[in-house]
């Protein structure tokens, strides 16, 4: 039986969105689906959330998900990357006598995943290194064009743009969530590392919450939908 820890990132500084993690979502705060998420899907031995905030240390203890310790605040800039804060979170929990098969990093902006997207996910971790939730761009990808001066256009695929060929099915990983085996992230020094699979889920689940626009959106959808999804 592996073992397994969810790494949640909340950090209090957003630039777009100011404190979007902290935010209010329909009634709790943005970061809470995503620990709620993690403690349902049943899969994690531990649940971290990365945090430099005694503000959210405190939510945290009330969530029951407490962070046995925090964040340093140089990862906590917009200059520290995911695997910088994974990696320190590994490390530390090494340290502390803990080692983990395998993790998942989910993201408090992402508050329209289910526990089932955490667990289907994990069962295709088998035979690769790392499974990242992806989905459908929301336009054509081959109808793509880069602006150019004086708003002219030029046609990235123009081989593709109006042919009647088979065009190869393109997906953008949608920041939801990312299944890891430690290994395998230590040695390559990547969170995507080479032998990667997808995990599809629907554009309407795939919320990822970064400016206003965004966060409206994402209540319009958790209105619509949240109640059929935990039906």
């Amino acid at each position: 039986m592996s073992k397994n820890i969810a790494i949640i990132p909340v950090r209090t500084e957003s630039k777009r969105l100011p404190r979007k993690n902290l935010r209010e979502f329909h009634g709790r705060p943005l970061f809470s689906y995503s620990v709620d998420c993690a403690i349902n899907s049943g899969l994690f031995d531990e649940i971290h959330i990365s945090t430099e905030s005694e503000e959210v240390e405190k939510m945290c203890i009330e969530l029951g998900a407490p962070p046995p310790f925090m964040r340093p605040e140089h990862l906590a800039t917009d200059e520290s990357t995911l695997q910088q804060v994974c990696e320190f979170v590994i490390n530390k929990y090494s340290q502390r006598g803990s080692e983990f098969d395998s993790f998942c990093i989910l993201w408090a902006t992402s508050p329209m995943r289910l526990p089932e997207d955490i667990t289907n996910a994990f069962m295709l971790l088998d035979d690769t290194e790392a499974v990242v939730s992806t989905c459908e761009y929301d336009m054509p990808y081959f109808s793509g064009h880069e602006l150019m001066e004086h708003n002219n256009l030029r046609p990235l695929f123009p081989k593709m743009l109006h042919g009647k060929q088979k065009r190869p099915t393109i997906v953008s990983v949608n920041s939801s969530l990312c299944w890891v085996k430690t290994k395998d992230f230590l040695e390559q020094k990547t969170w995507l590392p080479k032998k990667l699979k997808s995990y599809e889920m629907p554009r309407y689940r795939s919320t990822d919450i970064d400016t206003s626009d965004d966060w409206d959106l994402a209540e319009f959808l958790y209105s619509k939908y949240a109640v059929l999804d935990n039906e």
